[in-house]
């Protein structure tokens, strides 16, 4: 019997309500975890946010000036995934291929 091998992707989506505004993907091997954090928050802020949120999501936590605008959120469920935004939103979930 042949083994399959399964390949790994990350895939990612941004997303405004129920609207997919972008896909793309990228192997596993390609881009570490803390790399695919950096970029759905890059993405996220090019979709969503002014100068003013970008430069409030990079002040110091607890701080007046600080808010929550990039923060990558990691979901429970069947596949890996962590989202950044509220609503545009972008999502990277770790599928099988």
């Amino acid at each position: 019997m042949p083994r399959t091998t399964h390949k790994k992707i990350w895939e990612i989506q941004g997303w405004n309500s129920t609207k997919l505004l972008f896909q793309c993907t990228i192997g596993v091997g390609q881009i570490t975890q803390t790399k695919m954090e950096e970029l759905i928050r890059t993405l996220t802020a090019k979709i969503v946010l002014n100068e003013s949120e970008i430069l409030s999501s990079y002040a110091k936590k607890g701080t007046k000036a600080y808010f929550d605008h990039l923060e990558v959120q990691y979901l429970e469920g069947k596949a890996f995934q962590m989202s950044c935004g509220t609503n545009p939103y972008v999502i990277a979930t770790v599928k099988s291929v």
